[in-house]
C-alpha cells in the first residue's frame, strides 16, 4: 500500500462532451486521460472503463489517496461518482452546491455556477491572483470574472468557435478543410480558406470584444484560458489576449479544494 504522503491524486472533470481524469503526486500531473462522455453509459460501465484505465495506465487502486470530481451533467454525476468509488475503493469529494470551496459567488443564483468554473477560478486566482477572467474553451466561450477581492462576480457567455464551424457546417454547403488554427493571410483565396479565417479571426475579435467588456466594469485584468482545442488556447495566448494557457485548469481547481477540504479547521489554504 502507498503511504499517503507519497500517494496519487485524482481529478475528474466530466463535461457535456468528454471527460478528463488527471493523475497527480503533489502538484504534478503524472498522466492524464480523455473519454468520451456518453449520457447513456450505465454505473458498471463506467466502473469497468475506469478499471480498464487503471489496469493500463501507469499506477494502481492502491495508489490513490483522494479523488475529486466536478460534473456539470446533473444525469450522470451520482453514476460516475458511484462508479469511481467502486473502482477505487474510495468516495470522491464531489464539487457542487453547498461545500465549501473558498470561492465567494457575488451572482443571483450561486448554484448556476458550475463545478468546473468554480474550479477554473479558484486555479485562476491562485495562478495569477485577482482580479482574473478565465477563458474557458468548450461548446461555448466562457468569460468568468473574478473581481479584486477574489469573489466570482459573474460571467460572459458566447457561442465557440468549433460550435461556430458546426453551425456552418450545417446550414451552408461550408465545410472546414483544415484544424483550427491562425491563417497566413487573412484573405482567403477559395472558400476553405475564406472560412478558417473567417472562423479564427471572427472568433478572436469575439474574444477581444469580450474581455474589453470585462474589463470596462472591473479595470484591468490578465486572463487565463483554459479547453479545447489547445491550438486555439495557444493561439490566445500567442495574440497577447491571455496571460497563459492551462490545459488542467479546472484540475488544478479541484487539487486546491482537495487540499481545504482536508486542512484541518483554521489552516485553511
Amino acid at each position: 500500500m502507498t503511504d499517503a504522503a507519497d500517494g496519487v491524486r485524482l481529478t475528474v472533470d466530466v463535461s457535456n462532451r468528454q471527460t478528463r481524469i488527471a493523475a497527480w503526486r503533489a502538484d504534478d500531473a503524472i498522466h492524464d486521460w480523455h473519454l468520451s462522455t456518453a449520457l447513456d453509459r450505465t454505473k458498471d460501465e463506467w466502473t469497468l472503463w475506469l478499471r480498464r484505465l487503471l489496469a493500463d495506465g501507469p499506477l494502481r487502486a492502491a495508489d490513490v489517496t483522494a479523488v475529486a470530481m466536478a460534473c456539470v451533467v446533473p444525469s450522470i454525476a451520482d453514476d460516475v461518482a458511484a462508479a469511481l468509488a467502486s473502482a477505487l475503493g474510495r468516495a470522491p469529494l464531489v464539487v457542487g452546491p453547498g461545500l465549501r470551496t473558498g470561492l465567494s459567488i457575488r451572482t443571483e443564483d450561486p448554484r448556476e455556477v458550475g463545478p468546473d468554473r468554480v474550479a477554473n477560478a479558484i486555479a485562476a486566482t491562485q495562478l495569477v491572483g485577482a482580479p482574473v477572467l478565465v477563458l474557458d474553451l468548450s461548446t461555448a466561450v466562457t468569460v468568468d470574472v473574478i473581481g479584486p477581492d477574489g469573489d466570482y462576480l459573474g460571467a460572459l457567455i458566447a457561442p465557440g468557435i468549433e460550435l461556430a464551424a458546426e453551425a456552418l457546417a450545417a446550414r451552408t454547403s461550408a465545410r472546414l478543410q483544415a484544424p483550427l488554427a491562425r491563417p497566413e493571410r487573412a484573405i482567403g483565396s477559395d472558400t476553405a480558406s475564406g472560412l478558417g479565417s473567417g472562423l479564427v479571426f471572427g472568433f478572436l475579435g469575439q474574444v477581444e470584444g469580450l474581455i474589453a467588456q470585462a474589463r470596462a466594469e472591473i479595470g484591468p485584468a490578465p486572463a487565463v484560458a483554459t479547453g479545447e482545442p489547445a491550438a486555439i488556447g495557444q493561439l490566445l495566448v500567442d495574440e497577447a489576449l491571455a496571460a497563459l494557457y492551462e490545459p488542467l485548469l479546472t484540475h488544478r481547481g479541484l487539487l486546491a479544494i482537495l487540499d481545504r477540504v482536508a486542512a484541518p479547521s483554521g489552516q485553511r489554504p
